[in-house]
């Protein structure tokens, strides 16, 4: 048929042009994840889940084109996020990468589009590429068993699929080192191997996306609780710490996912990042806007233009990745300096914290401020301090206290999940332990070291140390039992004796002396967070329980430890109000153990003289202000903005805390920068035929 005969190309219709406008923000945001090393999580809500199938469709292809793997899973009621391990077994099976057939999903045939890029030495290129991204784990010695096998044998595929089906590889085969299965333990810290291993086999990064997440509103309110929980903990700590690297992460669904009983919108902590709505009416949404909808609001009209993606300058990551959060409304991950106020108070005060910390055996603070006054941003440059002596950080924030607060047996392990070690890559403590115990030396390593604790030392260390000696004695594989000792997986459903608690604190005193002596790590620093949490909707023997753990870690048991205990002013007054009487009943109870220092813990509340983290005056927020647009020029160059000294003035009046105000002004920002670079859409047509 002649081209003339055929019916004349019609512009295209809003919703298309509108899905265009999304489509280029999500790749600029993937750019920028890739420039920074970093990770977010968006939220699309769709009318239809057809809709939402067709966007990602060309989403997913526009990111494949781009150099980014892409991995698509649905989310249903038996794979949720509370358990994640299947969500993330489904993303491995349905990965795509760039230049391989459509057909070549999961990550066999991943690892083989590697091996066919390297064919003299694929295991060496790997690992090299490894290490150079930190990926090490259990993914990590799979995928190099595969590619070291030529050619590619039916077994060592059949263990990679064991392992994707939850299979502990360790105990069947009896190896010395250990390989843990994938559940929903191990599921979080899988996913960020997952994401570092796909930049070592050279990909740009990855677009994950979980569609048909409305479901999570028909599961029971345990099952709802524990995923927004999880979804909750993935917003704020993607990129911090051991998490995603280069990794954008889409949950979609309808509007039962946001709004009603048992949606987000009843869900608090996850609400206030997810359904934030924006104070800068731009024509295009722009990069990193935490919830977006698939089809247009209103009578919204492009004007002919739409944005193009511009590659972000990764000289200037730090930033970058300051702005990306500050647009989730999440504190910087690194020590941004540039983006805060007083910053120079702040290092007076942990330079005198770390000066008591050398010349005491122990030394408590307290750190108070109203919620987003910045007392994130003082224990941030706490831990960047306290890595750069050598001080390991471990963080206990104080959430679900009914569950685990009270119960060290419980919490130990996730404190040493969120630990950070001064050690490349800034590893987990647990992350450490897989390190230790997937190589034959490593293994035999710490059990030199754990026979040199136990006949060398005295005390609470030598004790566990012992222990641990007796379990890898009784098991076929040591490395097994020392991950499972060392990783406190076997607490972690024990009841609150004081049997269990004392295994609890005697593990982590062991950790320490494992650190100094395999590391050259000094005394820890304890981050004790979000302490006003002991005053939302606990009982007094809620709370007891609580403060009977807060006396071992506060007490001075920990040597050469520098513990900080941040709260709110209100729930400070309250904590001191009842210390004496919650206190003394801890004291008085027949099971506390000499360690859990009652006494101690309220004499350091009562008497402590708080840090405290002041609410900036007006001329402070005007300054934060102007500091913020400088950090966002260093990433996306100066952008015209004539009405910004207006503008300023009312949004120093309207944001309630630092905080707020940061997020407005990148939001208006990136909004400006996003929209200076329209281009028109003379090329996107719909044919009508």
């Amino acid at each position: 048929m002649d081209a003339r005969d055929l019916p004349p190309e019609q512009p295209a219709p809003r919703e298309v042009l509108w899905q265009q406008a999304l489509i280029r923000a999500s790749l600029q945001g993937l750019e920028d994840v890739a420039a920074a090393d970093a990770a977010e999580v968006l939220f699309a809500r769709s009318r239809r889940a057809s809709t939402a199938a067709a966007f990602f469709d060309q989403l997913g292809e526009a990111a494949l084109a781009r150099g980014f793997a892409v991995a698509r899973v649905s989310v249903l009621e038996e794979r949720a996020f509370d358990t994640l391990d299947g969500l993330v077994r489904n993303l491995l099976l349905s990965l795509r990468v760039p230049g391989a057939s459509s057909r070549a999903r999961g990550w066999a045939a991943v690892l083989d589009h590697f091996a066919a890029a390297h064919p003299s030495s694929p295991v060496a290129a790997f690992d090299r590429a490894a290490a150079r991204y930190g990926a090490a784990g259990d993914l990590s010695v799979l995928s190099r068993e595969y590619l070291d096998a030529s050619p590619r044998s039916s077994r060592v595929a059949a263990r990679l699929d064991a392992w994707l089906s939850g299979t502990e590889l360790a105990r069947v085969e009896g190896r010395v080192t250990a390989l843990s299965s994938l559940t929903s333990i191990t599921a979080r810290r899988a996913l960020g191997e997952f994401t570092r291993l796909l930049r070592a086999l050279g990909h740009h990064g990855l677009l994950m996306v979980f569609e048909g997440a409305e479901v999570l509103t028909r599961l029971s309110p345990a099952r709802r609780d524990g995923s927004f929980t999880v979804l909750r903990e993935l917003v704020d700590n993607a990129d911090g710490g051991r998490g995603l690297v280069a990794a954008q992460l889409w949950v979609s669904g309808t509007a039962a996912l946001f709004d009603g009983p048992r949606a987000i919108t009843a869900f608090r902590p996850l609400a206030t990042r997810v359904l934030v709505t924006s104070t800068f009416e731009g024509t295009f949404p722009p990069p990193h806007r935490a919830l977006v909808d698939l089809s247009p609001v209103g009578d919204w009209d492009p004007g002919g233009v739409l944005p193009t993606v511009r590659p972000p300058p990764r000289s200037a990551a730090s930033a970058l990745r300051a702005v990306m959060r500050a647009s989730h409304g999440l504190p910087p991950a690194d020590p941004e300096v540039s983006m805060s106020v007083g910053h120079e108070r702040i290092d007076l005060t942990i330079t005198e914290l770390f000066h008591h910390a050398a010349l005491e055996s122990s030394v408590f603070a307290l750190v108070t401020g109203v919620y987003g006054a910045g007392k994130s941003h003082l224990l941030m440059h706490l831990t960047a301090r306290a890595l750069s002596e050598r001080r390991p950080v471990f963080r206990l924030a104080m959430e679900h206290l009914d569950a685990d607060l009270g119960n060290p047996q419980r919490h130990l392990r996730r404190m040493l999940d969120q630990a950070v070690l001064p050690l490349p890559s800034a590893p987990s403590a647990l992350d450490r332990l897989v390190a230790w115990t997937r190589s034959s030396v490593g293994v035999y390593d710490l059990l030199a070291a754990l026979e040199d604790i136990a006949t060398s030392t005295t005390g609470d260390a030598a004790i566990a140390a012992r222990k641990a000696l007796s379990r890898a004695s009784r098991h076929a594989g040591a490395g097994v039992a020392l991950e499972s000792f060392l990783g406190a997986s076997d607490l972690a459903a024990r009841v609150g004796t004081s049997t269990y608690r004392k295994d609890a604190y005697q593990r982590l005193q062991l950790w320490l002396e494992l650190l100094a002596r395999m590391d050259d790590c000094r005394g820890p620093m304890i981050l004790i967070d979000e302490a006003e949490n002991l005053y939302r909707g606990l009982s007094s023997p809620q709370r007891r329980a609580a403060l009977r753990s807060l006396s071992f870690y506060c007490g001075g048991t920990l040597p050469g430890s520098c513990v900080v205990l941040a709260i709110t002013p209100d729930a400070l007054t309250s904590l001191r109000h009842e210390a004496g009487e919650l206190l003394a009943d801890v004291t008085e109870q027949r099971t506390v153990l000499p360690s859990e220092d009652a006494a101690m813990l309220r004499r350091r509340i009562t008497w402590t003289r708080p840090v405290e983290v002041p609410e900036l005056d007006a001329g402070q927020r005007v300054v934060l202000a102007f500091r913020v647009r400088a950090t966002h020029a260093r990433v996306r160059g100066e952008v015209d903005d004539p009405r910004w000294a207006s503008w300023v003035t009312g949004a120093l009046s309207d944001a309630a805390t630092p905080r707020e105000l940061v997020r407005r002004v990148i939001d208006r920002l990136e909004g400006l920068w996003w929209r200076s670079g329209a281009a028109p859409t003379g090329h996107i047509v719909l044919n009508q035929s």
